[in-house]
């Protein structure tokens, strides 16, 4: 029985971690796909900017009025769960979905209140009624989606990563069936202006919040009667709401600082970047360049990127149960497990990136200049492994409770980045930008996982054979995938979906070569805890 449950507990992290990643992979797979027919929809450069332009704006707005506080109120959930206190995690939900309603509505207002200046920014002057409508429709999804992560915190404190990954997903199936059936419907049945396509696009994001809420509080109606009887039998007391809210809002403000810091980069992108490239003096690269970070690289650098919010989503609840617990062993193996998978997945998409950069630029985007394009790309799967890893490091941290350090560490990477973005790029061009991250992530992995070692005796020197290992992996995947190239495998030229098939090809059996060795190695038997001879056996029994 014991070593039963210890496996259960030893997979949980691990189970939770994938089983969140999914459900953000199929959420992110399902907003690749729409892009291109909306591009035809609304057939216009410029409204396709008003839409990409708003997003990033309510993005950022979302990022102020909501971030961090789900990840408290997980953290809570997950602690009081843990100390069998159901009258304070009724508290603690009561708290939360007020204060986010509250947030989310002032949220809402400061975006209608500034609309009309951000519209007459962002169109140069021309339809500003049109941005401008576009940005208010947005604002009211400011108000609701808070709410919906409040109730998604709750989910996921409690463990319930099955709910927490479907209820993204379908909310956004929802939005963007929405988005392309409506915006359909306007222009090519009912004939009516372009304009209004884009008014349903964004629309979508309101309507797939209301239908997210729904779905959850439904879910939630199933789980209450529980923890209410439990509730009712309770002797003690609930925490006071004061000390419970002041807990609550301790826990956030180190999350939200983290959210906002870590948003910096896309920041920096919009801003230095442009200032960067015109001291450089690229001409007629300048738009192919700007495009290669701010769009079609970011989406695809997107791809490993969302292991981090999976398992980030995992390690909260399991690692605060563990402290909660006083299991120094269990929170241990749980921040390695966490590493050891990140490494073993995410380094290795972010180097297919690097080693197919070529035929993924021909195969999804149509490029000027596919040389430089690709050379782009190449560049950007550095970036996908730091931005991979730097969240679930980040988070790890704050959830051993050594926020103090992180936030201060966090602060001077964008220094860093800050600093160094602009000279280097007049140095060594583009790649400057690239560099200036590196640099600020290799100090900021560096001392945050040289404190976790201190303070909780973590010993990395498993991870670092490991990780080692998988390096030589994935120049074997490398050398694999350049002999299929040269037998004809290239996805580089002629028509597109053939191109997409070898790809296709030579990916699958580059992979194969990389999970072939490491199999060899043991490693994906002990990073996933397999017991593969046991399997065998069993079979034949």
């Amino acid at each position: 029985g014991v070593s039963m449950q210890k496996e259960n507990v030893k997979k949980s992290i691990i189970y939770s971690g994938l089983i969140g990643t999914g459900g953000y992979f199929f959420a992110k797979l399902i907003s690749l796909f729409y892009v291109s027919p909306l591009n035809s929809i609304l057939d216009s450069a410029q409204y396709t900017n008003f839409y990409g332009t708003a997003y990033t704006f309510y993005s950022y707005f979302l990022n102020i009025f909501s971030a961090g506080f789900p990840f408290a109120v997980a953290t809570l959930v997950a602690k009081y769960t843990t100390r069998g206190d159901a009258k304070t995690i009724l508290l603690i939900k009561r708290i939360s979905i007020s204060f986010l309603s509250l947030t989310g509505f002032i949220g809402m207002v400061t975006m209608m209140l500034i609309s009309y200046p951000l519209a007459h920014v962002i169109s140069d002057g021309n339809d500003v009624k049109t941005m401008q409508t576009v940005l208010c429709i947005l604002s009211i999804a400011l108000f609701l989606v808070p709410v919906l992560s409040a109730f998604r915190g709750f989910v996921q404190g409690r463990k319930e990563i099955e709910e927490y990954a479907f209820s993204q997903t379908f909310e956004q199936i929802f939005r963007v069936g929405f988005l392309l059936s409506v915006s359909c419907l306007c222009v090519y049945v009912l004939g009516m202006e372009r304009k209004w396509a884009l008014y349903a696009s964004v629309s979508s994001t309101v309507v797939a919040a209301i239908a997210g809420l729904a779905q959850i509080i439904a879910f939630d109606k199933k789980k209450m009667p529980a923890i209410q009887q439990q509730a009712k039998m309770q002797k003690t007391k609930a925490v006071p709401a004061k000390k419970l809210f002041r807990e609550f809002i301790l826990l956030a403000i180190p999350y939200f600082v983290v959210a906002v810091l870590g948003y910096s980069d896309s920041l920096y992108n919009s801003l230095l970047l442009p200032i960067g490239l015109q001291l450089k003096g690229y001409g007629e690269q300048y738009d192919l360049i700007l495009a290669g970070f701010n769009f079609s690289g970011t989406k695809i650098i997107a791809i490993p990127m969302i292991l981090a919010p999976g398992f980030t989503a995992a390690l909260i609840p399991h690692i605060t149960v563990a402290l909660e617990n006083r299991n120094m062993k269990l929170v241990r193996s749980n921040v390695l497990d966490c590493l050891n998978i990140i490494l073993y997945i995410g380094f290795m998409l972010s180097f297919c990136i690097f080693v197919y950069a070529g035929p993924i630029n021909y195969v999804m985007f149509s490029s000027a200049d596919l040389e430089l394009s690709t050379s782009i790309l190449k560049w950007l799967a550095v970036e996908a492994f730091t931005g991979t890893i730097l969240p679930v490091i980040t988070n790890l941290m704050m959830a051993l409770g050594l926020q103090r350090h992180v936030l201060k560490r966090l602060l001077y990477y964008t220094i860093i980045k800050g600093v160094l973005m602009v000279p280097l790029m007049w140095l060594v061009g583009y790649p400057g930008a690239i560099l200036s991250s590196l640099i600020g992530a290799t100090y900021l992995i560096y001392s945050n996982l040289k404190e976790a070692s201190r303070v909780y005796q973590i010993k990395f020197k498993g991870l670092i054979h490991k990780f080692i290992l998988e390096i030589l992996a994935c120049f074997l995947l490398w050398g694999t995938a350049s002999v299929l190239n040269w037998i004809g495998l290239d996805g580089t030229e002629g028509s597109r979906w053939l191109c997409f098939v070898k790809l296709a090809i030579n990916g699958l059996i580059a992979v194969g070569v990389y999970g072939a060795f490491t199999a060899l190695m043991q490693i994906p038997q002990t990073v996933f805890h397999l017991d593969l001879n046991a399997h065998f056996v069993r079979k034949k029994a």
